[in-house]
């Protein structure tokens, strides 16, 4: 299992959207639109699924160390 994850549009750091599922049931979801509030910046991001990822700790290095606790991750 793993966390969708965003990059903050004022930031650019890696957020977590607070859903958790793997990469092969995010992969075959419906397409859909969604908003993730930003402890970073403050401010609520609206998002496509398209624009996300999952991040998986076993499996992916999208975050280097030390990320996983800044984007609620860890």
């Amino acid at each position: 299992m793993g966390i969708v994850m965003i990059k903050c549009p004022e930031t650019g750091s890696a957020i977590s959207t607070g859903i958790e599922t793997d990469r092969e049931r995010f992969r075959c979801s419906a397409v859909f639109f969604s908003r993730t509030y930003c402890r970073i910046c403050a401010a609520t991001h609206e998002w496509f699924a398209r624009e996300a990822w999952v991040y998986e700790p076993a499996l992916d290095s999208r975050l280097p160390v030390g990320w996983q606790a800044r984007a609620g991750v860890a």
